[in-house]
């Protein structure tokens, strides 16, 4: 998510959702009371956990229940969005965007990747995304290494291939204003979340995309996080369009053409401000209490008390049927 949520919230709904059933196990890993961070993405590495922020501009590690610094100090860093790990090759991706309209931003408006050691944090290699790119949010890594990138002011994808110094242009689904969260499929497809017109699957190989089939709607969803491919593709989102805030299960056809189920795993308090999650074992590690809720949707503080930035884990059980 790139803007605050109060900026677009009225246009969102969400239908085909079960009711709520037993809420699982949370457990905070983190809370930090800064009200400065605006926290975004999380990823893990070998029992490591990353964290980035948007207004403070850095990547944190969680450390015995804190938000300790991990991204090496560089002048030059924007707001740090999703994130996605690369263990094969030792790299941490970064989404990255700055200018006016992000939060603690000015100027003229950029946005790219950044390639970052997972050894030491350090900053190896920037890759700004040409225009018509303007506000990179949500990240993901496919097994040969190309990382994809949505554009949430835009609705598009793209992919920084191996090797590649700059991003390039994959597609935008048809109607999309805001793409999020994106799972990746076989056949050389990938589902994306577009904010305003829910999901949406998109051909890599040629751009060309079409509508998850669906009885009803889902829009308002932000993060997206591959759970289990067997008979069908089992993703997690988390969907902040308007309250109650909720943490879902979707069950998807293998061919990633349909959406079969929905499933309302946790909801209210547990979730006051969600952002983006991470594959944890047993579970999904969130963050659910990002601090977007103490910005305005021109990038500056509102006044509001966005509370402690948090993260936590939540056990999720197996998906019903």
């Amino acid at each position: 998510m790139s803007a605050p949520r109060a900026s677009v919230a009225a246009a969102l709904f969400l239908t085909a959702t079960s009711a709520l059933a037993a809420e699982p196990a949370v457990e905070v890993l983190a809370a930090d009371e800064r009200r400065d961070l605006l926290i975004e993405g999380v990823a893990h590495h070998q029992g490591q956990w990353f964290v980035s922020a948007v207004a403070a501009r850095t990547i944190f590690r969680i450390e015995d229940g804190r938000l300790a610094p991990f991204l090496q100090d560089d002048p030059a860093t924007g707001g740090v969005f999703g994130l996605a790990v690369d263990a094969r090759r030792g790299v941490l991706w970064a989404a990255e965007a700055w200018g006016d309209g992000v939060p603690g931003g000015s100027g003229g408006k950029r946005t790219g990747l950044l390639e970052i050691s997972l050894a030491d944090g350090r900053i190896l290699a920037r890759h700004p995304a040409p225009a018509p790119a303007t506000t990179f949010g949500d990240v993901v890594v496919d097994p040969a290494g190309a990382v994809y990138a949505s554009d949430s002011a835009t609705g598009a994808v793209w992919v920084l291939a191996p090797g590649a110094a700059a991003p390039r242009l994959v597609g935008k689904p048809e109607g999309a204003t805001s793409a999020q969260g994106m799972v990746l499929c076989p056949l050389d497809a990938m589902i994306v979340s577009d904010y305003r017109t829910g999901l949406h699957r998109l051909d890599l190989a040629d751009g060309t995309s079409r509508p998850v089939k669906a009885e009803g709607r889902i829009a308002g969803l932000d993060g997206l996080v591959s759970l289990r491919l067997r008979d069908t593709l089992d993703v997690a989102a988390t969907y902040n369009g308007r309250e109650p805030y909720r943490l879902l299960r979707l069950r998807i056809s293998a061919d990633c053409e349909r959406l079969e189920a929905v499933e309302s795993v946790l909801a209210g308090e547990a979730l006051p401000d969600p952002a983006l999650a991470a594959v944890a074992p047993g579970g999904l590690v969130v963050v659910t209490r990002s601090q977007w809720a103490g910005w305005t949707a021109e990038g500056t503080r509102n006044g509001v008390d966005p509370g402690p930035a948090t993260v936590a884990f939540v056990r999720l059980a197996p998906l019903n049927p």
